[in-house]
């Protein structure tokens, strides 16, 4: 296996030790799944939630979301994924100024990978299971309101103004503002 034989020894006793353990049954059925490296995983993961009907952007933001957590905390394999890293990567992001909201969202997307990397019976447990959520309404950032009748005027005189804009003229616009002000749709209804 090698041209230094005490390594090809370790190796010959290694593969031995497995062969004897997976006779009497004891085996580590995770083992292949965990010498791939994160990003293999993480790319099958995508993959996985577009095949049940997940949305490219959204599956694209949950992907882009755990790897930017992998990355700075430099988790490369599965075992390297630990709960305490994760939670101080994240506290010191919201010390840097991340919302508690968009913290969460990291958090929920690394612990949904982590989640079907144990359905999927890659790994045996998950080790980032029991960290929770933290409370948004502790950090609201923007409060979200309905506008009141002065602000839809002066919203529709203005557009109303306005050159071409996302190829509609300002009266065009003014009336989908009427139309979803009206009918309660949104922009990708």
């Amino acid at each position: 296996a090698s041209t230094d034989k005490v390594a090809s020894q370790q190796l010959e006793a290694k593969l031995l030790k497995e062969v004897e353990l997976a006779k009497v049954g004891i085996y580590n059925p995770h083992e292949k799944q965990q010498s791939k490296l994160l990003a293999e995983h993480l790319a099958e993961f995508k993959q996985s939630l577009l095949d049940r009907g997940v949305t490219i952007k959204q599956a694209k933001l949950t992907q882009n979301r755990i790897k930017s957590v992998f990355d700075c905390c430099q988790f490369k394999m599965i075992s390297d994924i630990q709960a305490s890293k994760l939670q101080s990567y994240l506290a010191n992001r919201r010390r840097e100024g991340l919302s508690i909201r968009s913290s969460n969202f990291y958090l929920k997307a690394v612990k949904q990978f982590c989640r079907w990397l144990v359905a999927d019976n890659r790994t045996k447990q998950n080790p980032v299971e029991y960290l929770q959520t933290l409370n948004p309404k502790n950090d609201v950032r923007r409060e979200r309101r309905a506008l009141e009748l002065d602000g839809i005027k002066a919203l529709l005189v203005k557009t109303e103004r306005c050159k071409k804009h996302h190829g509609l003229t300002g009266k065009e616009r003014t009336l989908l503002y009427t139309l979803a002000l009206n009918s309660g749709f949104r922009a990708k209804e």
